[in-house]
């Protein structure tokens, strides 16, 4: 998607604990290496993701990665951010940290043998053959 850029960031490390102020080291450290000269503003929106190439993979996964995985009210910041008038903006990319976090729930893993026993359902003479 032009415009977009997803990075594979160190995985969330909340040192103990998933507190706020170690969440904004974690973006802190990333942002300390640009500013709004930097050429990643060429990319308006970034996000710190744990496997890019999954992200980047299709619109779908990013979507689902990048609002799954992100609190706007603690993961999205920008490069040269300020406050005018009690309204938040960035002068150069807007980043989302959408990096899994301690206290999201575990991946749903497909199990190989009940999809087999599901699709056996479906199959030909099966039970459910042309319901679905």
């Amino acid at each position: 998607m032009p415009g977009v850029l997803a990075i594979t960031a160190p995985r969330f490390d909340p040192r103990g604990g998933a507190s706020d102020g170690e969440q904004e080291r974690s973006i802190g450290q990333f942002l300390r290496h640009f500013d709004t000269t930097s050429p990643i503003n060429a990319f308006p929106l970034v996000t710190l993701v744990d496997d890019s190439e999954f992200a980047a993979r299709n619109l779908n996964n990013w979507l689902w990665t990048t609002f799954t995985r992100s609190n706007p009210a603690a993961d999205v910041t920008g490069l040269g951010a300020f406050v005018h008038q009690k309204h938040w903006g960035c002068r150069g990319s807007l980043i989302i940290d959408a990096r899994i976090k301690p206290h999201h729930a575990p991946p749903l893993i497909e199990d190989s043998e009940v999809t087999r026993r599901v699709d056996a359902l479906f199959a030909n003479n099966g039970p459910l053959h042309g319901l679905w």
